[in-house]
């Protein structure tokens, strides 16, 4: 068996040999508590840092030439055998990203998802992993101070308003400056603490809706544009099947055709009904018109 440096023999959480209940587990986490759930995070920690060490290793091997075995296996014949089916492109991602996975870490104190170093990664190319995770680090805690999770879409969009200002800029430093330099200043910038203090004192409270539909229909708009990157991905394109393809989009039609018939009910005016129009030629929902 191979070396396992993150094993249940080095880990400090243990089950209880009973369950805490309301009456027994309540107000603040104490001490002990406190220290377990520290633990129990190690645990995502240790998969994150997993994947971009996994990155590491196959460079290492790949440069080594480790993966000739015999002297007659193959670079791909090595991830198909000993990384179940890796495939080429996929590891080439991890060995391009590694860096910036382990240098976010160095400067947050965490790992980050792999989501979120995928959309950060056209950001360093063009500036350098410090910057990216320097960038990166402050828009995390601008979050975590305005109670707001940071998601991979927030990441994508930064990025794209970034990299967008640097457009047509040959000189690397010229680029990097830009880029940084838009990342800095640009709208959408502003961050979530920023955002809620000028909420509230234009009108004392935030100016959040507390209607369940407007709630679903934040979360329609965020699955919407979770499909739209997910259809972006080329990696996952050349691995996909027609038949997987045809599947998928099968079900996304499906989904559209029954949000379509979605009806609004309100007290003392007429039912609204979800418009038809709102679902595009490929069933496909668009949270835009819904809201509208």
């Amino acid at each position: 068996m191979r070396a396992q440096p993150f094993t249940m023999e080095h880990w400090g959480l243990t089950l209880p040999d009973v369950d805490a209940t309301p009456e027994t587990a309540n107000g603040p986490l104490d001490e002990h508590e406190q220290r377990l759930l520290a633990e129990a995070h190690r645990a995502v920690d240790n998969a994150r840092t997993a994947r971009w060490m996994l990155g590491f290793s196959l460079e290492v091997v790949r440069r080594r030439r480790l993966y000739r075995g015999d002297g007659t296996r193959t670079w791909e014949q090595y991830l198909q055998q000993e990384h179940d089916g890796l495939s080429t492109s996929e590891a080439d991602r991890l060995q391009k990203t590694w860096r910036l996975a382990q240098t976010v870490q160095k400067e947050l104190g965490r790992p980050l998802p792999d989501s979120h170093l995928r959309k950060l990664q056209p950001y360093a190319e063009r500036t350098s992993d410090q910057e990216a995770a320097r960038a990166y680090a402050e828009l995390y805690w601008a979050h975590q101070k305005g109670g707001v999770r940071l998601v991979a879409n927030q990441v994508q969009q930064r990025v794209k308003k970034a990299v967008a200002a640097a457009k047509g800029v040959s000189d690397p430093v010229e680029r990097s400056q830009a880029v940084s330099a838009a990342w800095t200043t640009a709208p959408e910038a502003v961050m979530p603490t920023q955002r809620v203090e000028a909420e509230r004192g234009q009108s004392g409270t935030p100016s959040r809706s507390s209607d369940p539909v407007d709630g679903a229909l934040e979360l329609l708009n965020v699955a919407r544009q979770a499909i739209e990157n997910a259809t972006e991905d080329k990696a996952a394109r050349k691995a996909r099947s027609s038949e997987e393809a045809q599947r998928q989009q099968d079900a996304i039609r499906r989904i559209g055709r029954i949000l379509s018939k979605v009806k609004v009910d309100a007290d003392a005016i007429p039912d609204v009904n979800v418009d038809a129009g709102a679902v595009d030629e490929d069933g496909i929902v668009d949270a835009e018109l819904v809201e509208g």
